[in-house]
């Protein structure tokens, strides 16, 4: 695993995001009565030029998390990361608490850099290209400014200085975040408010809540929990704003 980790760590969130963004626009986009249409957030399509500049700015974004990644593997090579390639018994328990610790990591990370990116200045010469994408689809996942690009995709090097982690749970961290991301974009929500609102999933964050921000440009700026917009007071859930009676 060793031998190959350069290419891992270099080209693994471009192919994630570019499999999982196709199979969602291939799913959800492809064709205009897909049979999912009632689960779409935001009534009004996406147009063709939408997707055309989210491509754009992805495929730069993708240039950006790969150099990251090759930086990661440089810092690896240089004894400069927590990342470890044997496995004891041990580690094979510490896999899941790594991976939790990642995420936890990375959502406190995204909560206040995206906080940073929606102050004045840095909202109208950098995030605005994230937010032009008001009905997000799922290339809008990865369609930053190349400054939002490198301060999203710096993520990776600074946590793999911090937490120890095996390649195995860093992959499937990596597969879960890009995941997580392109869902949170794709413009549907399969749950139901009753669903959010159970005791267990109120720390979660769901599709909706990040489809609200991009409408609005303001609040629910976590990625995988509610936990810091929640204790910042700036989560909203009042998703009748969105006007779609399926989801009351």
């Amino acid at each position: 695993m060793e031998k190959y980790f350069w290419m891992l760590s270099t080209f693994t969130v471009p192919v994630l995001f570019l499999i999982i963004t196709i199979g969602f626009y291939l799913t959800f986009y492809f064709r205009k009565n897909n049979l999912h249409q009632k689960n779409k957030i935001q009534s009004d399509q996406v147009s063709a030029s939408q997707f055309r500049r989210e491509l754009i700015y992805s495929f730069i974004s993708l240039v950006i998390f790969a150099i990251s990644g090759y930086g990661l593997f440089v810092l690896f090579e240089r004894g400069n990361t927590l990342i470890y390639m044997k496995l004891s018994m041990l580690d094979v328990l510490y896999l899941p608490v790594s991976i939790l610790l990642m995420m936890l990591f990375h959502d406190m990370y995204f909560y206040w850099t995206h906080r940073l990116l929606h102050q004045p200045g840095w909202y109208q010469k950098i995030h605005t290209v994230h937010h032009l994408s008001s009905n997000p689809s799922p290339f809008t996942s990865l369609s930053f400014h190349p400054v939002e690009a490198v301060i999203q995709a710096a993520v990776l090097p600074i946590m793999f200085m911090i937490i120890p982690a095996h390649p195995l749970a860093m992959f499937s961290f990596l597969i879960y975040m890009v995941y997580k991301n392109v869902h949170g974009h794709a413009g549907y929500e399969f749950t139901t408010q009753v669903h959010r609102e159970k005791v267990l999933n109120r720390p979660l964050n769901y599709s909706i809540y990040h489809n609200w921000h991009h409408l609005k440009s303001r609040d629910n700026y976590g990625l995988y929990f509610t936990l810091w917009d929640r204790l910042m007071k700036t989560f909203k859930e009042d998703i009748n704003r969105f006007n779609t009676p399926h989801h009351h």
